[in-house]
């Protein structure tokens, strides 16, 4: 190597290393500048690539981020870190059968690895497959002492309607962790699930200490104090979180429970209205829509909304129901029958189905039929009840 080759390769070093140190100080678009420099001068290949995939994820540009990720992958295709991390930015572009393969590619490598089965969990609720989401778990043994890992499979659980198991978990997280406001909120969700509303009080209490720009945390408190009936005291926390965060839509959402008790229509639409403009992907906060406007008897705006709703979500017997009593209250009961068999398609024990359709066949004087359902609904299965607050 000549002397200029050698002087050119010092300040490269040095430039990498100022790279470096601009990154961990959060400078990124310094960082970035240099780290694209010494690429295209061909040196430190896979770091920059890695640590061009770190600034974009960080800065939110998440596909340029999977550029830079994937120039990492071919040069090392077998980086469990970057395969993992390839499933996490096509779950976050909602790409969740792409998704799926990279995880399940990282768990062929190592089937312990904590993260890549989280992303694979997070992956099969985001595909509503909760069935094989509660199928795989049985498969694991949790023995992680990484509070943020114990966490994720707090909020894995919660999300699969299961808060004595997430209680648990978040529990250890808060031992090894005590000090994480997030932690304290999310305990909070779960102890409300669990209707345990004065210790939720005192969850989102903590939470809200240790970090006052929570909104989270203030949005939890309200639901509390709607649960325990102060509904004026509720709206003034909701109002609170939302002068932090005005976007956020599991405020918008838990506020209109609140005007809805209140009978107060006019604020209670227009918090689900502005939820939607934050996030018209959400089949929830639709089918909630839905069913407020069935019970002012908007019946045609309450079908598109739950019509929305399937779009996004079109096995969720809870929103067929939903609609197939529209339908019924429109006197459509040919149509309703249509609708509620679609439900049967999919769970043919479920009792919930089953009652609808029983009133449908009675309206239709279809007795026979109708007595007959009734007999095997009684051996049928409940649906479980949906959480009053979204989360």
């Amino acid at each position: 190597m000549g002397i200029f080759s050698k002087l050119k390769e010092k300040n490269v070093n040095r430039s990498f290393k100022k790279a470096i140190d601009f990154y961990n100080h959060g400078n990124y678009e310094k960082s970035k500048e240099i780290f694209l420099l010494i690429l295209d001068m061909g040196y430190y290949v896979v770091e920059c690539n890695d640590y061009l995939f770190e600034i974009y994820y960080n800065l939110g540009d998440l596909n340029n981020a999977l550029t830079y990720l994937n120039n990492s992958l071919e040069l090392n295709p077998d980086n469990i870190n970057n395969i993992i991390n390839k499933g996490t930015i096509l779950y976050k572009l909602e790409k969740y059968n792409d998704a799926m393969v990279y995880f399940d590619k990282a768990l062929s490598i190592d089937n312990t690895n904590d993260y890549a089965r989280i992303g694979k969990l997070s992956d099969l609720i985001s595909l509503k497959k909760f069935f094989e989401a509660k199928k795989f778990l049985k498969l694991i043994t949790i023995d992680s002492f990484d509070d943020n890992i114990l966490n994720s499979y707090s909020c894995i659980f919660i999300d699969l309607n299961m808060p004595d198991k997430a209680l648990i978990y978040i529990n250890n997280a808060l031992k090894l962790n005590p000090d994480n406001d997030m932690y304290w909120n999310n305990k909070g969700n779960i102890l409300l699930d669990l209707n345990k509303t004065n210790d939720a009080l005192y969850c989102y209490e903590k939470s809200y200490k240790l970090n006052p720009l929570n909104a989270e945390s203030l949005a939890g408190k309200a639901n509390c104090l709607d649960g325990l009936g102060e509904y004026e005291e509720a709206l003034e926390y909701f109002d609170k979180a939302l002068e932090i965060n005005s976007n956020c839509v599991i405020c918008w959402v838990n506020k209109s429970v609140t005007y809805h008790k209140l009978k107060d229509y006019d604020n209670l639409e227009l918090c689900l209205n502005k939820a939607l403009e934050l996030n018209s992907n959400n089949d929830l906060i639709w089918d909630k829509k839905g069913l407020f406007l069935d019970e002012l008897g908007r019946y045609d705006e309450a079908l598109t909304c739950y019509n929305k709703a399937l779009k996004i979500n079109p096995n969720s017997i809870s929103i067929i129901i939903n609609k197939t009593n529209t339908l019924f209250n429109l006197n459509r009961f040919e149509e309703a029958l249509q609708v509620i068999d679609k439900a049967f398609m999919i769970n043919n024990k479920c009792q919930d189905v089953a009652l609808v359709k029983i009133k449908i066949l009675k309206k239709l004087g279809n007795f026979d039929e109708a007595e007959r359902l009734q007999n095997e609904s009684q051996n049928m299965s409940k649906m479980e009840d949906l959480p009053l607050y979204y989360k």
